[in-house]
């Protein structure tokens, strides 16, 4: 029985596997190149790529530049008129703008009915407080527990 005991706690023939997971991942992130290196005043940070951005496209929108002397008459005068037209509209808007905070109407449309209604529910609360501290522990119960003659007349009877 006592071998029995010592076989099973002896675990001297146990083969362990190393757990290479850990060693690998090292030398991956070594062999990396960084994304970027950011250096701070206590050290310095390197910023690997993380694999959600490589599988990730990318969205490389680049502007051609439109050569207009080589358009025909058509696409030459649409291309100028949206061109026109979308900064005029940038200059609207910002003007617009200008215009608004210069006169002050950048609020919500109703903000003096928010205000007003916001200033009442203040006034309220406050009169309210004020009158539960002038009330002092009285409330509607207590307040006609007045004895009048009728009820002690019903008393005696009993």
């Amino acid at each position: 029985m006592a071998s029995d005991r010592d076989d099973i706690g002896d675990l001297s023939d146990v083969i362990l596997q190393e757990n290479s997971d850990a060693e690998t991942q090292c030398k991956r992130k070594l062999s990396k190149k960084p994304k970027r290196v950011l250096q701070f005043s206590d050290g310095v940070m390197e910023e690997y790529s993380s694999e959600d951005e490589v599988d990730a496209p990318k969205n490389n929108k680049t502007v051609s530049q439109i050569d207009t002397k080589n358009m025909t008459w058509l696409p030459w005068a649409w291309h100028q008129t949206t061109w026109f037209s979308s900064k005029m509209l940038d200059g609207c808007d910002y003007v617009g703008e200008c215009l608004a905070n210069f006169f002050g109407i950048t609020a919500p449309k109703y903000q003096f009915e928010i205000n007003e209604f916001y200033r009442l529910q203040a006034l309220e609360r406050e009169l309210f407080h004020k009158q539960d501290l002038e009330m002092g522990g009285w409330n509607e119960r207590k307040r006609n527990n007045l004895i009048s003659s009728d009820d002690m007349s019903t008393n005696e009877r009993k």
